[in-house]
C-alpha cells in the first residue's frame, strides 16, 4: 500500500482507502516529508528577503528530479490526473505565506523574485531592477567617462550601490566626451540598470563629488532601444592666424551654416552635420573658441585629426589644433 502525506494524498485527489494509506510524515512516498516542513522552509524565505524593500514577489522552486517522478508514478499507478503538481503546491502554500504578511503576488513585474533550491535548501533573491534617466555635469578636466577606476561611471556606481543598497550598477550613455572636456549647462543625460537594489523608494536624487554632479531625472521603463540626439560643443583650437575668422565666416554662409562631416566606418560613410553658431578669437592665446552644433555619434576627436574623415577640421580651417573641447549641452530629440 502506497504510504503518502495528507497533503500529497489531497493533492491527487485520493482518498484513504486499500490503495492509500496516509503516512505521519517522512514515509510519505512522494516528498519524504518535504510537505510537513513548510513552515521551516518559510523561514528561510522570510530571512532571504530580509532587508529588501518590496511590494510584491513571485516565488520559484527547483525540486529533487526524483521527488517530481514518484509523483508522476503514482499518478499513473493510480490512474489520476491529481489538482496540481508538489511543486505548485509548495510554491502556492509560501507565496500564501507571504501574501499574508502584507504582499502580494505579481507574475509580471514582481518586486522581488524569490528562487527556492529545495535540494541544497538554499533561497536566492533578486529584485526587478530599477532604470533611471540621469544627467552629470563635470567641472573638472582629467576624468574619463568610463572605466572602473577614476571615472564618472566609477563615482556614479559607487553612489548608486549605497544610495540603492544595490549590488551593482549598469549604464547606458548618451554620447561620450573626452576626459580633458567639461560637461556644462544641464549636463548629459545617461541611463542607469541599478542592479538588485535592496531599497526602491525614498532615495536621494542629486548627488556631488570629486567634480561631478548627477541629477536623478525619473524612472523609466527600461534602457531605451535607441537614442537619438545632438550635442551643443565649445571647441577651443589653437591657432595662430587672426585671418581665420574670415574662413569660418565662410562656413558658417555655407549652405544654411551646416555641413555634412562623413566619416569611414568600415568601408562606408556614416554622414553627420555640424553647425558652427558662434566664434571667437582670442590673440592674446592664439586660441579660436568655436561653438558647433552636432549629431549624435559625431567624433570631434576624429574630425580634429582628420582620421577617416571628409572634410576634417584643417580642410575647413586651415592650419588649426584641437587643446580640448567641451560641451555645453545634450539634448535628447524625441521626434
Amino acid at each position: 500500500m502506497l504510504q503518502l502525506c495528507h497533503l500529497c494524498a489531497v493533492r491527487q485527489g485520493l482518498h484513504v482507502g486499500n490503495t492509500v494509506g496516509v503516512s505521519d510524515g517522512e514515509e510519505c512516498y512522494i516528498c519524504h516529508g518535504l510537505m510537513l516542513r513548510l513552515n521551516d522552509i518559510f523561514m528561510l524565505v522570510e530571512d532571504a528577503v530580509k532587508g529588501y524593500e518590496f511590494r510584491s514577489f513571485l516565488i520559484g522552486a527547483t525540486l529533487p528530479q526524483d521527488m517530481l517522478e514518484r509523483e508522476d508514478e503514482v499518478r499513473a499507478k493510480l490512474k489520476v490526473r491529481g489538482i496540481e503538481s508538489i511543486k505548485s503546491s509548495i510554491t502556492r502554500e509560501l507565496g500564501m505565506m507571504l501574501s499574508s504578511k502584507g504582499y502580494r503576488v505579481d507574475y509580471e513585474r514582481p518586486d522581488v523574485d524569490i528562487r527556492l533550491d529545495l535540494i541544497s535548501m538554499d533561497v536566492n533573491v533578486r529584485a526587478r531592477p530599477i532604470y533611471l534617466l540621469a544627467r552629470y555635469r563635470k567641472s573638472i578636466r582629467g576624468l574619463k567617462q568610463k572605466g572602473y577606476d577614476n571615472s564618472i561611471e566609477s563615482i556614479v556606481r559607487g553612489w548608486i550601490a549605497k544610495e540603492f543598497k544595490a549590488r551593482d550598477a549598469r549604464f547606458l550613455w548618451v554620447g561620450g566626451e573626452d576626459k580633458d572636456s567639461l560637461v556644462v549647462g544641464e549636463g548629459r543625460p545617461f541611463f542607469i540598470k541599478v542592479v538588485d537594489a535592496k531599497k526602491r523608494s525614498g532615495y536621494a536624487d542629486r548627488f556631488s563629488s570629486d567634480g561631478v554632479d548627477v541629477t536623478i531625472v525619473r524612472e523609466v521603463d527600461g534602457f531605451p532601444r535607441q537614442i537619438k540626439f545632438i550635442n551643443r560643443v565649445r571647441l577651443y583650437l589653437e591657432c595662430s592666424d587672426p585671418s581665420i575668422m574670415d574662413k569660418v565666416r565662410a562656413v558658417m554662409a555655407y549652405d544654411g551654416a551646416d555641413v555634412t562631416v562623413r566619416f569611414i566606418e568600415d568601408g562606408r560613410y556614416i554622414a553627420k552635420r555640424m553647425h558652427v553658431v558662434d566664434a571667437r578669437y582670442n590673440a592674446e592665446e592664439d586660441v579660436l573658441e568655436l561653438d558647433i552644433i552636432i549629431d549624435g555619434g559625431f567624433t570631434v576627436k576624429r574630425f580634429a585629426e582628420g582620421l577617416d574623415t571628409e572634410p576634417s577640421m584643417k580642410d575647413l580651417f586651415g592650419d588649426v589644433a584641437l587643446k580640448y573641447f567641451d560641451v555645453l549641452e545634450v539634448k535628447i530629440v524625441t521626434s
